[in-house]
C-alpha cells in the first residue's frame, strides 16, 4: 500500500504528464477522478458532463489555473462579481439531492470555464464557490462585461446538455419537465470595493460583505450592480451597448445613507 507521501509523489508525476500531453487527445479528458484532482475542482463536478462538453471547460479551468499560479491575490481595489443560481431550492426539494449536486457543479463548472475562455485584459480571479454562488474579482470592467456574456453562453450550452444524463429513480417524476426545470439561470451584480485577504485566496473585508449582503436584490439574469460600479463605469457604457436602468434602493452595511442597486442591459 502506498504511503501519504508516495500517492502525492505519484499525483504529482501524473500531473506533470497532464500538463504535457496533447489536449487534441480525447483520453486525457477521460479519467474524470484524476482530471478533478488536477484542475482542483469539487468531486464529481466533471463526471456527468457528456465527454463533448468536458473538453472545452477543462480546457478553460486549467488556463485559469495557470492564470492564478502566476499571480498573487493582491489586496486592491476590485470589481466584486457575485453570481447566483436561480431555483436552486425548489429543484432539489423536487428532484433531491443528486440532481441538485450536478445543478451547482455544473453551475460553478460554467463560471470558472467563462473566465478561463475569455483570456481576461487585465488582474481578475475565481475567488471561491459558496454553495450555489460563485465569487470573482475583476480589475477592468471590461473583463466583467465579456465573463457575463460568456457565462451565459455557457449556461445556456450546459443546460442542453442534461437531457444525456438525467435521469430519476422516482417513476413519478416526469423527465421532461425535471430537464426543462434543470435549466441554469443565474443572477449576477457587481460592486466595487478594496478587497483584503486573511488567508490564500479568501476575502475578508467590508465590501465583500456588503456583495453578499445585497445579493437577493437581484432578481433578473442582466448583469447588475451598485451606484459605486455605475459611477466608475458610466462613460464606458456606450462602448458595450449598454443602457443602466434603476432597480432598488439599498443601505448597504456600514453606511447610512440610501444608494441605488441598477442593471446594466443591452440597448
Amino acid at each position: 500500500m502506498k504511503t501519504t507521501f508516495e500517492r502525492a509523489k505519484f499525483e504529482a508525476r501524473n500531473a506533470e504528464k497532464m500538463e504535457k500531453r496533447s489536449l487534441k487527445d480525447l483520453s486525457f479528458y477521460d479519467d474524470v477522478a484524476a482530471l478533478e484532482r488536477y484542475i482542483g475542482v469539487p468531486e464529481g463536478a466533471l463526471r456527468n458532463i457528456p465527454i463533448y462538453g468536458r473538453v472545452g471547460a477543462v480546457d478553460a479551468i486549467i488556463a485559469v489555473r495557470k492564470m492564478e499560479k502566476n499571480s498573487l491575490f493582491r489586496p486592491g481595489l476590485y470589481y466584486i462579481v457575485l453570481a447566483d443560481l436561480k431555483g436552486n431550492t425548489e429543484f432539489n426539494a423536487k428532484y433531491g439531492d443528486t440532481q441538485g449536486d450536478i445543478r451547482i457543479q455544473w453551475f460553478q463548472t460554467c463560471a470558472i470555464e467563462a473566465l478561463g475562455t475569455i483570456k481576461p485584459s487585465n488582474y481578475s480571479a475565481y475567488l471561491k464557490a459558496i454553495g450555489d454562488a460563485a465569487l470573482l474579482i475583476f480589475s477592468a470592467f471590461e473583463d466583467v462585461v465579456r465573463w457575463s456574456d460568456q457565462f451565459t453562453s455557457l449556461l445556456k450550452s450546459m443546460s442542453a446538455e442534461y437531457a444525456q444524463v438525467c435521469e430519476n429513480e422516482n417513476p413519478d417524476i416526469d423527465l421532461d419537465q425535471q430537464i426543462s426545470d434543470f435549466d441554469l439561470r443565474a443572477r449576477r451584480f457587481a460592486h466595487l470595493g478594496e478587497v483584503r485577504f486573511k488567508e490564500a485566496s479568501d476575502p475578508i473585508c467590508l465590501s465583500v460583505s456588503q456583495t453578499f449582503k445585497i445579493e437577493k436584490l437581484f432578481e433578473n439574469e442582466d448583469l447588475g450592480c451598485t451606484d459605486a460600479v455605475l459611477s466608475a463605469v458610466r462613460p464606458l457604457l456606450p462602448d458595450f451597448g449598454l443602457i443602466d436602468a434603476f432597480n432598488k434602493d439599498v443601505v448597504l452595511a456600514g453606511q447610512n445613507e440610501t444608494s441605488r442597486t441598477h442593471y446594466l442591459v443591452k440597448r
